[in-house]
């Protein structure tokens, strides 16, 4: 069985309800922080210029833009909503692909609510496209990260997502991933990490891609099947392992319980930065006046993507992908979310005055301990000449280390309170979290929207 028969013969036939509780449970939580993230990111202008490019084109409205006050043709609705979850970089990851797999929920969330699903077959089709696109990731990461690419597995994860929800067969789902190589982007990672404000677009577009991939196999067109694995396909042009892929373990090995939610607004590589400044920072009640100085030890990766020095006029989307920012916000406010990304405190003199005393510099010893553990060593200096060192190997929110339903709800009504009420969050958090609840996509996208729209 080639590897595309093996990942279309698994979304064909998995189920939701039959999977283990925990995956069934992760499934549910990783829905719910993708669905708070589009609507902080809504918030963003970055991501908001994105959004009124799409909606000055019309369209058919099959699908609601989150926040957007409007609907769109499917393969938009999934662009938009990808592009605004991305904005902040606080939505999930997985460690061994280098790549945020809740990429692929933008195009199962337009494609559900217009075919009219339920949230259980939302469900199913996330583990679907996390679990296919985890290990597409895994076999291109670190390689293709390392040659300049960023790993675009989220698109074929969602392609095979998307085309179960559409009821393909296992056929039509072959072609479905390999339908989605036409429409894929190849992604530059330097373009990513250099903070351009188009940035969030490259989301949107992964999410675009499956959508279109599996739309193209329901209208009966054929794919390229060898598009992933072949010799000539995406993980060996990119240097990557084939072996990673693994399709064999699809329905025994749960990727998914691998992938982490950040508590951390920013990119994960700034994560055991930002955790250690805030708790340095609350331990021994340093105010910003008192820090001299931030010594910070990493890894390899972490020093290739996120040591970017802070300027004045920085955007918001570069100060997530600035460690220097990171942690010297999280110092200033001894926590990072997406309220540390607002234009007060992105121009805040003292927050960049301590983002320019940040020195980083790769330790051998964390870099051996990469990918299986983000570790970072930080020392805040004072200006009475004492130092505080704090080491964290595991950041919060990673699997070993799992964000609390509490923290979970508390992330999600941060970005949904100020427009729903705290009240209607919580309904909404629980009614996602509850394995017992069903209804359709529908009814759940008319309640995250502030102005439902009409479909046709």
């Amino acid at each position: 069985m080639t590897t595309a028969q093996a990942m279309a013969r698994f979304a064909a036939t998995v189920d939701v309800d039959a999977v283990p509780a925990e995956v069934a449970s992760t499934a549910r939580r990783l829905l719910l922080d993708h669905l708070g993230t589009v609507l902080g990111g809504m918030a963003v202008p970055e991501a908001r210029s994105v959004v009124e490019l799409v909606r000055a084109r019309g369209g058919r409205p099959a699908a609601t833009v989150l926040g957007g006050g409007f609907a769109a043709p499917e393969p938009d609705a999934a662009f938009c909503n990808g592009a605004a979850a991305d904005v902040l970089e606080h939505q999930d990851g997985y460690r061994f692909g280098g790549f945020h797999p809740s990429h692929t929920l933008p195009a199962l969330v337009a494609v559900a609510e217009s075919r009219d699903r339920t949230v259980r077959e939302l469900l199913t089709a996330a583990v679907v496209a996390y679990e296919i696109a985890n290990r597409i990731g895994r076999a291109l990461h670190p390689q293709a990260t390392q040659r300049g690419w960023f790993p675009t597995a989220a698109a074929f994860g969602a392609a095979a997502g998307c085309a179960r929800l559409l009821r393909l067969p296992p056929e039509r789902i072959e072609d479905a991933l390999g339908a989605t190589a036409f429409f894929v982007p190849a992604v530059l990672i330097e373009s990513i990490f250099a903070g351009p404000t188009s940035k969030p677009a490259f989301a949107g577009q992964l999410a675009r891609a499956g959508v279109e991939g599996a739309l193209h196999a329901e209208a009966g067109l054929t794919g390229w099947r060898e598009a992933v694995d072949g010799p000539r396909g995406l993980v060996s042009l990119l240097g990557g392992d084939r072996g990673g892929l693994a399709a064999d373990t699809l329905g025994s090995e749960w990727t998914v319980l691998d992938v982490h939610q950040k508590l951390f607004a920013g990119c994960r590589h700034t994560h055991g930065a930002a955790q250690a400044c805030a708790e340095l920072a609350r331990e021994h009640d340093l105010s910003p006046d008192q820090v001299d100085d931030i010594d910070v030890e990493t890894y390899g990766v972490a020093m290739q993507l996120v040591d970017r020095p802070v300027h004045p006029g920085m955007t918001t989307i570069g100060c997530t992908l600035s460690l220097p920012y990171v942690a010297a916000a999280a110092v200033v406010h001894r926590g990072m979310s997406g309220a540390q990304y607002s234009p007060e405190t992105v121009t805040d003199p003292g927050v960049h005055r301590l983002a320019d005393t940040v020195r980083m510099r790769t330790s051998d010893e964390l870099d051996a301990r990469y990918p299986e553990h983000t570790a970072t060593r930080v020392t805040l200096g004072t200006r009475d000449g004492a130092r505080y060192t704090r080491l964290v190997t595991v950041p919060a929110g990673d699997c070993r280390s799992p964000l609390s339903d509490e923290e979970l709800v508390a992330k999600f009504l941060g970005y949904t309170a100020p427009s729903h009420g705290e009240d209607a969050g919580r309904a909404i958090a629980a009614a996602v979290l509850d394995p017992a609840a069903a209804g359709s996509v529908r009814d759940l996208v008319d309640r995250l929207a502030t102005d439902p729209q009409p479909r046709r």
